[in-house]
């Protein structure tokens, strides 16, 4: 298959992958439109300045996350400890920016952080071969109480309001860590031989150690790998929230915020690229939020519960998506018999 084939088939899967986000924004102009909670002094605000900044914002910090938790899912591993990771890699980033001045040296410290905080963990689950949620649970709860050791427990505060210091977290330089996180997960899965070797201990694990796969070296370097993606994903957390001191898995939140797009991006990637679908997932979750914040459902239970049932009802619609299909492949054999028939 030649190049220009293989571009142009790329980008029909991109595009089948982008018809979710643009229904989510459809639908989500049609919810607002019919709302009075969506109009200011007669103005529709939906569609106004905000929106762009709003999903831009939210797409990108949603997509670095994701990212990194893709990476272990498709590994056979639901690592707790992704959120505790962000939290203190931010943490300490964001005050070294603070001592420094300087956003780029905040941005290193980060990505440096963030990989030895994985590496570590990674070498507990190897070195104690203790399940990985059991290893993740215990690294989360000792990342935590590391917060309130270091800056006299104060956590990081006004790193995100100052926009020198924050530029990594808003657009347009926004775009350069989010960006970096993609190519690191491409570099993994679809250029370097470990996402490949990675791909066959999860699929077979006995059969991968028996054809010489080394899986201590492969599930480091995974770390490693994973390292990079949440210290540029901490880069923009820090870039636009506070981070307290954390306790009692609360850092937990961060991740399960984000782990939505991941197994709705999985199955809107089946056209594509999974992260191809994480970012269009992304989107349209963004859309949503955003629809529901200018109706005054953003906030409290009534999000959440709105939340669930679109989860719960996408979910249930792709799961007998294959039904569709059988429907429609029935429908074309009938149409040929016909027409051969005659």
């Amino acid at each position: 298959m030649s190049i220009k084939t293989k571009t142009t088939s790329l980008l029909k899967r991109i595009g089948l992958s982008a018809l979710f986000p643009v229904a989510m924004f459809l639908v989500m102009v049609l919810v607002t439109v019919t709302n009075e909670n969506a109009y200011v002094n007669g103005k529709y605000i939906y569609l106004g300045s905000d929106l762009i900044n709003t999903v831009v914002l939210g797409t990108c910090l949603s997509v670095s996350i994701s990212l990194a938790i893709r990476l272990q899912l498709k590994n056979g591993r639901f690592d707790f400890s992704l959120g505790a990771s962000i939290a203190l890699t931010g943490i300490i980033a964001g005050n070294i920016g603070l001592m420094t001045g300087s956003p780029v040296i905040a941005l290193i410290s980060a990505v440096v952080i963030a990989v030895i905080l994985s590496t570590v963990i990674g070498l507990v689950y190897v070195i104690g071969r203790v399940p990985i949620v059991i290893t993740s649970i215990g690294m989360t709860l000792l990342y935590e109480s590391i917060t309130y050791l270091i800056f006299d427990g104060t956590g990081i505060f006004g790193f995100y309001s100052q926009e020198k210091l924050s530029f990594f977290g808003r657009i347009p330089l926004i775009f350069i860590p989010v960006a970096l996180a993609v190519l690191l997960y491409i570099l993994f899965n679809e250029v370097l031989t470990i996402g490949y070797k990675s791909k066959m201990l999860a699929n077979n694990q006995h059969a991968a150690i028996n054809v010489g796969i080394n899986e201590t070296r492969n599930v480091i370097l995974t770390y490693v790998f994973n390292g990079l993606i949440i210290g540029l994903a901490a880069i923009i957390y820090v870039s636009q929230n506070e981070i307290p001191p954390q306790s009692n898995l609360s850092t937990a939140s961060i991740m399960f915020s984000y782990i939505v797009p991941v197994y709705m991006g999985i199955i809107i990637g089946s056209v594509s690229k999974d992260y191809i679908g994480i970012i269009m997932a992304a989107i349209a979750m963004q859309f949503l939020y955003y629809g529901l914040d200018t109706i005054n459902l953003g906030d409290g239970g009534i999000e959440r519960i709105i939340m669930g049932m679109f989860v719960f009802g996408f979910y249930a619609v792709s799961a007998q998506s294959f039904r569709v299909r059988q429907f429609v492949q029935k429908l074309k054999k009938n149409k040929t018999a016909n027409t051969t028939t005659n």
